[in-house]
Order: C-alpha cells, then structure tokens, then sequence
C-alpha cells in the first residue's frame, strides 16, 4: 500500500494521482481530505493529536495484511517574511516536522517487520540544503528533515532492513504553495509538478540501494 501525507495538494496530490492511475491501492491524508476527491485515506491535521491517533488506528487495520508498505512524506506547510512577525512558528514545526516524524516512526517498525521490500519516501526542499532570506523557521524544519532522512538511510543498511529511504530536495514548483504568499516573478521557470512527482516515482522504483537522494533544481525539469 502507498501512503501519501500531504496528498490532497501540491506534489502529493500529483504522486497520488499517478499512483492511483496505476492502479496501485493509496492511501491518502491531509486537512483538506475528500473521499468523494480523493478516495481512500483521512482528514489529517498534524497539530491535532486526535488526527494522529485515528490515522494510525485506522492504518494499523488496514496494513496488518499488507505485504509492503510504501510512504511518501509530502507534507508541509510556509511562511515568507520576517522571523519577528512570523505567528506560525510552532504550527510549522508540528506540520512540517514534527507531526509527520512521529507517524513515520510508527511506520517505520511495521516496515521493518514486514519481509518485503518497503519505501520511506521524504520530499523536502531545497531549502533544506540553502539559506534564504525570509523563510528561516521552513529552511530550519527542511535542513532536520533533510538530516533525519540521511540518518535513516544510515540506519536501514546498519540494521540491514528491506527499508529503501529516499530523500529529494525539489527547488521551487508550480503548485498552489504560492497563493498565500504571492508568485515570484520568477514563477514561469518553477518545476511543473507532474513532471517532479514522475521523476520520484520512477527513481524510487529503479532504486537498489538502502538510500538514494536527488536534488532537483528549479528549470531542470
């Protein structure tokens, strides 16, 4: 089973879309959730831990026959301005870390338990790898979930798991991200968002190695 956090927007929207189109069972979260929109899956705010808990109930059901397990980290939230006026500081790290943190480690010991291949997807941002003026909370929770991911890698070839970790550091993308902070004017050059999550899908199914990552620059696609 694909799990996608974040799949209801964006990028996620886009993986889900392509995975579903394939015929492949996903399951997808996020607040804006729609069964009628977005079929199996549930409304998921990660700052309320009372999402959290019937999200993992109701996948613990749904994965205790699963052979694999496939999940995709697309969740996030931004701010662009100043530091001293950003209001959103600890609602940003619970959506962009340390919500989504806390589900992937409970995924991740049924991962390991499981005797089949499985695949710990993260897509962080460049911002992960950069400094930029403006967004300095998102740059701190993408460069953690950068390491974080690294660090996992690390550990599913230490254990010698059937874990596959991948981390992709996308520049900026032509998603809805952009429409409460206003489109750069460099907008026309972002990643078209199909394009990145065919990328995605297509090196994670080619990956051999317990890790994999991959930066994709803005106009490289």
């Amino acid at each position: 089973m694909n799990i996608i956090l974040g799949g209801t927007h964006g990028l996620g929207a886009e993986i889900a879309a392509q995975l579903q189109q394939a015929g492949e069972q996903t399951y997808v979260t996020g607040r804006s959730y729609d069964s009628a929109k977005h079929g199996l899956g549930a409304k998921f705010d990660h700052t309320k831990p009372e999402d959290a808990q019937a999200v993992q109930t109701q996948l613990d059901g749904l994965l205790a026959d699963e052979k694999s397990v496939n999940l995709f980290w697309c969740v996030g939230m931004a701010y662009k301005g100043d530091f001293a006026e950003q209001t959103t500081v600890q609602e940003m790290l619970e959506v962009d870390l340390t919500g989504p943190m806390l589900l992937v480690q409970h995924l991740w010991k049924q991962m390991l338990a499981k005797d089949a291949l499985c695949k710990l997807v993260v897509v962080s941002s460049t911002s992960g790898i950069k400094a930029r003026a403006e967004e300095a909370v998102y740059a701190a929770t993408k460069h953690a979930q950068a390491g974080f991911t690294r660090s996992l890698g690390l550990e599913s070839e230490r254990l010698g798991s059937k874990i596959h970790v991948a981390l992709f550091l996308p520049g900026g993308m032509q998603t809805q991200f952009w429409d409460t902070m206003g489109k750069p004017d460099v907008y026309d050059e972002f990643l078209d968002p199909k394009k990145v999550a065919q990328r995605i899908l297509e090196r994670t199914s080619a990956q051999t190695a317990p890790y994999y990552e991959e930066t994709i620059e803005r106009g490289s696609l």
